[in-house]
């Protein structure tokens, strides 16, 4: 009678291994959409997307600017290089008092918002 060569539980390390993986890849994806998709005039807005992991970052700082988006990238990268969980929680956020009317559509460069179509095509990439 044929055996597994391995003991089916040796498997449990990989598949969280790549749920951790796949974890940080979503998280990624969503801050570089919210920042792609961020309008621009002092970089403040661009400068303050945050990324948290299982709980929420409330703060802002309305002195980072960041109108290209690499710092906030690179910042939002070294949070999500922590991941070490594959079933927490990763938010990014934006807590700027004028968060909310962008979002609303109140910008002429994201009429639409920035996290609402961000996360669509997130979800368009992942849920196919």
């Amino acid at each position: 009678m044929a055996g597994w060569s391995q003991k089916p539980t040796a498997f449990i390390k990989v598949v969280k291994e790549d749920l951790i993986d796949k974890r940080k890849e979503i998280t990624s994806d969503v801050l570089q959409a919210v920042i792609s998709g961020s309008p621009v005039d002092t970089g403040t807005y661009k400068g303050n997307h945050r990324v948290s992991l299982d709980g929420e970052d409330l703060g802002y700082d309305l002195e980072e600017n960041d109108k290209g988006g690499e710092e906030t990238m690179r910042k939002g990268l070294t949070v999500i290089g922590r991941i070490d969980t594959p079933f927490g929680e990763s938010i990014v956020q934006n807590n700027l008092p004028y968060a909310k009317p962008l979002e609303d559509g109140h910008s002429m460069q994201a009429t639409q918002g920035v996290y609402g179509p961000g996360f669509a095509a997130v979800k368009e990439k992942y849920c196919k």
